[in-house]
């Protein structure tokens, strides 16, 4: 048990002692006394569980700082590569609305028909099952 459940544990204890006394004042004629046992009992169960922090919401953890980047493997960094290519072939095809798109691979030719339908050119390469668009 830690130290906050054994404070809480310990005014519900007094709370208890109290309210009991409080009650068995009041059974035999002592009113007022019981009165005063029967309240202090709930401000004491109140103030333990209080100075314990039981009455208290878990506050949400500060955010965690920002760690450094982490470094990318080769495979990674050459899925960027590829990807700035094919994000550069894309936007010269875009803007030239016609030509060629020298200097891709096989792969990456396919990929950009496959993005960048080009006016003229059939989609799927011949010899190719992909669902046309």
């Amino acid at each position: 048990m830690s130290g906050r459940q054994r404070r809480v544990a310990g005014s519900v204890l007094a709370g208890v002692v109290l309210a009991a006394c409080g009650w068995w004042a009041d059974r035999h004629g002592y009113g007022p006394v019981g009165l005063v046992l029967s309240s202090s009992a709930v401000l004491v169960v109140l103030a333990g569980a209080c100075r314990a922090g039981a009455l208290y919401l878990p506050r949400p953890a500060a955010p965690a700082r920002a760690t450094a980047p982490r470094r990318l493997s080769a495979r990674e960094r050459a899925d960027g590569e590829r990807s700035a290519r094919l994000l550069k072939a894309i936007a010269v095809v875009a803007g030239a609305r016609a030509g060629g798109v020298g200097g891709l691979s096989e792969f990456e030719r396919i990929v950009l028909h496959g993005v960048a339908v080009l006016p003229g050119c059939q989609y799927p390469p011949a010899g190719h099952g992909y669902p046309r668009s």
